[in-house]
């Protein structure tokens, strides 16, 4: 008991002590309006996928707004690899009338051209027939394996049309985009539909022409990483603070992610200037601001060329899809199944409970196990659905609003059940309704809940000054 006793009473003298007074300029000087018109200007760019032109033109944007603060910035040029991008596209039906929701799946091969051919409506691509031969496909089923088995065919068709999911309310007006091998000699164009241009297809299917065109590019590229520091008084350590600059499907990409690389610029701009005005101390650690050119692929090169300096790193706060949230107004905390993350989670637990209700803040938060599917799992073991490009137990969380194309629920990890949910042992983890779609745009997402950006960027800044005295 004694020894329990004072171990309660070391965690107590060494946990972070709150400044209200910096946490409240903190919170006061995030401003709603900058993260909407970074959203903007970040959509207005391209899609920023990682070794395209738009990529480029978004890690030089991100150097100019860095080094516009004051902070000391770097353009790391990550390995090439195959990359793929669009400039036009067009699928309309011989009628003339467009399929307004038309989206190229990505590494899609360019037509050379307008090209026309019989539309046919199919339930699947599996079993291609000689009369698929020079025709437009439409199916609501998705198009996964049934595409290669399709490009080895003599029967290949000039373009595949797919509303996949194909699952009303889902992807109504808006269509799902997807991506083919990334290789560069793939031969049948895929573009996504929404439902119910799907609708429409399947109607004109078998009654006259449809004609498709595309340009577009797929070759080597290096995407650009960009890295500014706030610089702190002792060398030991450094945090991160990051999130992908790609639009990850290739879409507009204004949720995923340009909230999230807005809400680190947001972070980095009012620490910047409220650490110069001395109404927030210098941290103790340095705080690096990163945004990768491509994700997964970027922060594996981060790590292997910090290499032994990765010892210092002494936490990775990740920003995913903070614009929106279709059910819930909640902030979420990822991974705490990871044990190494409990300090890391419980901070931010803390500043969660302590600002929850309050005006400009959240109504309902918790922290939830290990999901997968975006960087700070780069950080992390294979166990804790990491990607293992590291063994040293670095702290690494995603902070987001919504996650993926549905509600999920979720198993809470025994001991973290949280009085910020009113679900605390089978979490409701909220979602985008615009995931990987064309639908991903600010109208529909960050323009429409902007507070999430604010309510994403007050967690993560009140947290690190609670962690980083």
């Amino acid at each position: 008991m004694r020894a329990i006793l004072l171990a309660l009473l070391i965690l107590q003298s060494t946990a972070p002590v709150p400044d209200s007074a910096a946490e409240r300029a903190f919170a006061s000087a995030v401003n709603e309006d900058r993260l909407r018109r970074d959203v903007r200007e970040l959509v207005a760019i391209g899609p920023r996928m990682g070794g395209t032109p738009s990529g480029d033109r978004a890690s030089a944007y991100l150097a100019d707004y860095f080094r516009g603060l004051g902070l000391p910035t770097e353009t790391f040029t990550d390995p090439a690899a195959l990359a793929h991008w669009e400039e036009r596209w067009r699928v309309q039906l011989a009628s003339g009338e467009a399929i307004e929701s038309a989206w190229p799946y990505g590494f899609s091969p360019s037509t050379a051209g307008t090209r026309r051919g019989p539309l046919i409506a199919v339930p699947n691509l599996e079993t291609p027939v000689a009369a698929w031969r020079g025709a437009v496909l439409y199916t609501p089923a998705g198009v996964g394996r049934g595409y290669d088995a399709l490009a080895r065919s003599p029967f290949r068709p000039i373009a595949i049309l797919t509303s996949s999911p194909n699952t009303p309310p889902r992807y109504m007006d808006w269509a799902r985009i997807g991506e083919l091998p990334a290789r560069a000699d793939n031969d049948v164009p895929v573009f996504g539909v929404s439902y119910l241009d799907g609708r429409t297809l399947a109607s004109a299917a078998g009654r006259g022409d449809a004609e498709v065109s595309l340009a577009a590019h797929a070759q080597q590229g290096s995407p650009r990483t960009v890295v500014a520091t706030l610089p702190g008084r002792e060398p030991d350590k450094y945090y991160l603070v990051c999130a992908h600059g790609d639009s990850d499907s290739g879409g507009p990409g204004a949720d995923d992610n340009a909230s999230g690389v807005a809400t680190v610029m947001e972070m980095a701009r009012v620490l910047a200037g409220l650490t110069k005005s001395g109404a927030v101390p210098k941290p103790r650690y340095a705080i690096a601001f990163a945004i990768w050119g491509s994700e997964y692929r970027s922060t594996k090169a981060y790590i292997e060329r910090q290499g032994a300096d990765l010892t210092r790193l002494a936490g990775v706060l990740n920003f995913d899809e903070t614009g929106t949230g279709a059910e819930r107004d909640a902030i979420y905390f990822e991974s705490n199944d990871v044990p190494w993350n409990a300090s890391l989670l419980r901070t931010l637990e803390s500043v969660a409970a302590d600002y929850a209700w309050q005006p400009g803040f959240w109504t309902e938060y918790t922290t939830n196990p290990s999901q997968g599917g975006t960087d700070s799992y780069a950080f992390l073991p294979r166990q804790y659905k990491g990607e293992g490009y590291t063994t040293l137990q670095i702290p690494a969380t995603t902070i987001y609003t919504a996650a993926w194309d549905h509600l999920a629920q979720v198993k809470q990890t025994p001991g973290w059940e949280s009085k910020g949910t009113p679900t605390p042992s089978v979490l409701e983890i909220d979602y985008s309704v615009y995931y990987h779609s064309a639908g991903d745009t600010p109208e529909n997402t960050t323009e429409r809940e902007p507070q999430n950006m604010v309510k994403a960027a007050k967690a993560a800044g009140i947290g690190l000054l609670r962690l980083d005295r």
